[in-house]
């Protein structure tokens, strides 16, 4: 069983885990602010569209109910064509590309950070931010782990598995938001936005999950 102190620990090591990404996190947000502002802070390289698709998974609740969700996904390349990538974009900006269309790749450290082609633009978080996320998640895991151990939710290894597994799920989309807010600041627009759209439902069925773990536990 795993005890209160031992996860504590893991509290602390997340949040030392954050510190460094936090702060390369905050330093590319000035690089952003800078850029809206004169337009020459990130770098920029000729790329192109290399191709696009689509794919559809398929989510059940505890009442059946189903509800199907559509991926969509660009894949650009750099000049040199020896560099490619897939990314899942948001539907707009995925009706505004096609295979072989000319895009502007933004760089920063030598990652591509976003790519525009006329009439819109698809950005991602640098590794950094991407490293933000993992150590947040692992904090908020943390969080639960602790919070089960104060209010006596210890009541079976199962049930610390599937509180520990819903109340993670929980923290996934307000994680991102965070994570995106620090480095690209509170627009809502883009994949974050998608984010809303799509995360909602899913963090709301894990809050179900959870609370009826704690109704057992009272029943």
């Amino acid at each position: 069983m795993v005890s209160e102190r031992s996860s504590g620990r893991w509290l602390v090591v997340a949040l030392i885990g954050v510190r460094s990404p936090y702060h390369q996190t905050r330093e590319f947000r000035a690089v952003v602010a800078c850029d809206k502002a004169r337009h020459d802070c990130l770098a920029r390289e000729r790329g192109s569209i290399a191709g696009r698709s689509t794919y559809e998974t398929t989510d059940t609740d505890a009442n059946n109910n189903t509800t199907t969700t559509t991926h969509y996904q660009v894949t650009w390349r750099r000049a040199d064509g020896t560099s490619r990538q897939t990314w899942e974009v948001s539907p707009g900006f995925y009706r505004r590309v096609s295979p072989g269309q000319p895009a502007t790749l933004r760089v920063w450290r030598g990652q591509v950070v976003g790519v525009e082609v006329e009439g819109g633009a698809q950005w991602r978080l640098p590794s950094s931010g991407l490293r933000l996320g993992y150590w947040l998640v692992l904090a908020f895991l943390g969080i639960g782990v602790v919070l089960w151990g104060l209010f006596g939710w210890w009541d079976g290894f199962f049930l610390l598995v599937f509180r520990s597994v819903a109340w993670l799920c929980i923290g996934v989309m307000p994680t991102y938001l965070t994570t995106h807010a620090l480095a690209y600041g509170l627009d809502p627009g883009g994949i974050s936005g998608w984010a809303i759209v799509t995360g909602v439902p899913f963090t709301g069925m894990a809050g179900w999950i959870l609370l009826t773990t704690l109704d057992h536990r009272r029943g």
